[in-house]
């Protein structure tokens, strides 16, 4: 596409980073969004560069951007468009939280999965409707955290050819020792899934669980299948 061609503002806005285009679009519809000093209609365009101003409310609302930590057990699809489990969303219920005080009331809708994590993997999955946090968290290279908890004691020596495995197409890892049969590896780039090929095809059978993806850690206080905000 021409740089200097008009696209869509809903679509600036998402690639700025200061909302998705789904809230840019509903923000348009309410005439929060002004573009050279004229409130913004569905479906305006704009160049890549203009000047957007958005009005005290759509700043308040983008401000209250609620965020989720979830402890999802294996077995669990962590988007609602994938499929080969129960849908992790399903966990955010009262009885599952373990914050503070009383569970807060909330829609899902709205909410998007910030970096998937695969049905056979367990561990912190976030879910959010802040823009920002989503796209930095779904990037590709972004840092995260396992643990590696294997059914025999061979956990050195399948660490190291983890590691050579990750190494040999250009992803570096690494690895601290952690209770007997355990390891957490620290790595990015990773697709999801790939750590529990890896250990099928070393033929280690593992429990693989996710401790950080990004600034967000999982932590001690959150139980399997329980969730808290951030």
């Amino acid at each position: 596409m021409n740089p200097a061609e008009p696209i869509r503002i809903s679509k600036i806005l998402a690639q700025r980073g200061i909302a998705s285009r789904t809230e840019a679009d509903r923000m348009i519809e309410r005439g929060w969004v002004s573009v050279g000093g004229r409130v913004a209609i569905p479906g305006d365009r704009a160049l890549p560069d203009a000047e957007i101003v958005l009005s005290n409310e759509a700043k308040a609302q983008l401000k209250d951007a609620f965020t989720i930590v979830l402890n999802k057990p294996r077995g669990f699809v962590s988007s609602p468009d994938e499929t080969g489990g129960a849908r992790a969303m399903g966990l955010l219920v009262a009885d599952n939280f373990c914050g503070l005080g009383q569970p807060p009331s909330f829609s899902t809708f709205g909410l998007r999965v910030a970096g998937r994590l695969s049905v056979l993997e367990a561990g912190l999955v976030v879910f959010t409707t802040d823009t920002a946090l989503a796209r930095r968290l779904a990037a590709a290279d972004v840092d995260e955290s396992w643990r590696i908890d294997f059914a025999s004691p061979q956990a050195p020596e399948i660490a190291d050819k983890i590691v050579a495995d990750l190494a040999a197409i250009k992803q570096t890892a690494q690895v601290t020792n952690g209770a007997p049969n355990s390891i957490t590896l620290t790595t990015s780039s990773l697709v999801k899934g790939q750590l529990t090929a890896l250990c099928d095809t070393l033929g280690a059978r593992a429990t693989i669980t996710r401790l950080r993806r990004g600034e967000i850690t999982l932590g001690a206080d959150v139980p399997e299948a329980q969730w808290r905000v951030l």
